[in-house]
């Protein structure tokens, strides 16, 4: 049996710490056509937030990595929802297009 596809979810991140990325300050998160996401701890995810290359053209920046809870110095500021970022880091779409060729 494969693994399931990774959700996508939007993020701002600005909310980058570390290799935490917060996903939302409410219980659901805001998937890539805009509708909520209910997440659950360990789920695999793709966050991504609007960006653009130094041309203008459209490059999201993007993350990969587990859904979690935050820790309590992320919860007292209202983060519900966090990115456990994997190896892979923060990178842009691009990227990932640039190493398939």
């Amino acid at each position: 049996m494969s693994e399931p596809e990774p959700i996508r979810i939007h993020a701002d991140f600005n909310g980058l710490f570390s290799e935490l990325l917060c996903l939302s300050h409410r219980e659901t998160c805001v998937g890539a056509d805009g509708q909520d996401i209910v997440v659950r701890e360990g789920m695999t995810a793709i966050a991504f937030d609007e960006d653009v290359d130094d041309k203008g053209n459209p490059d999201n920046l993007i993350a990969s990595g587990t859904v979690e809870r935050p820790p309590r110095w992320l919860r007292c500021n209202g983060s519900r929802w966090v990115l456990r970022i994997d190896h892979n880091g923060v990178r842009h779409e691009s990227d990932l297009r640039g190493s398939k060729s």
